[in-house]
C-alpha cells in the first residue's frame, strides 16, 4: 500500500514538472507554482492600453507617396549597367578580356568542334567496353 502511494506521488510530480508546474522532477524540496486566487487578481490593476492590439490605420495616397521618395532619397540613381562598369577601379574584368582579344569566336568555335570530335571517338568504342546485364531483354 505504502508502495504504491510513493509511485503515485512519484508519477503526480513527474506530470507536474512536465507541464512546467513544478520547478524540477528530481528536486523533492521545490516548491510548486501556486496559481494566485481571484481575491489577489482583482487586487493588481491592468493598465488597458496594454490589452488592445496595434491596429495601424490605412495611409493615404499622399502618405504612401512621401514614404516610397523618402526610401528614394539614399539609394543611387538610375544608371546603366555599362555606365557603372565604366567607373570601376582597378583592372578589367575576365569578359572584357575575353572580348578584346583577336578573333575569339574563331577560336572557341575551333575549340568546341575539337572537343565533340573526341567525344565522338571515345563513344565509338564505349559501346565495347560495356560489361555486365542488360537492363531488359
Amino acid at each position: 500500500m505504502k508502495h504504491d502511494l510513493r509511485k503515485a506521488k512519484k508519477d503526480a510530480k513527474l506530470a507536474l514538472a512536465n507541464h512546467g508546474i513544478l520547478k524540477k522532477a528530481s528536486d523533492p524540496k521545490s516548491e510548486p507554482f501556486r496559481v494566485p486566487s481571484s481575491d489577489q487578481l482583482s487586487l493588481k490593476r491592468v493598465d488597458g492600453y496594454t490589452l488592445e492590439a496595434n491596429i495601424r490605420k490605412k495611409m493615404t495616397k499622399e502618405e504612401r507617396k512621401a514614404l516610397i521618395k523618402a526610401g528614394r532619397e539614399d539609394s543611387v540613381k538610375y544608371q546603366s549597367k555599362a555606365a557603372v562598369k565604366q567607373k570601376k577601379t582597378g583592372g578589367l574584368s575576365n569578359k572584357q578580356k575575353e572580348h578584346k582579344k583577336a578573333m575569339p569566336i574563331a577560336a572557341k568555335r575551333s575549340k568546341i568542334e575539337r572537343s565533340k570530335r573526341q567525344k565522338k571517338i571515345k563513344q565509338r568504342g564505349a559501346d565495347k567496353q560495356f560489361r555486365g546485364r542488360k537492363a531488359w531483354k
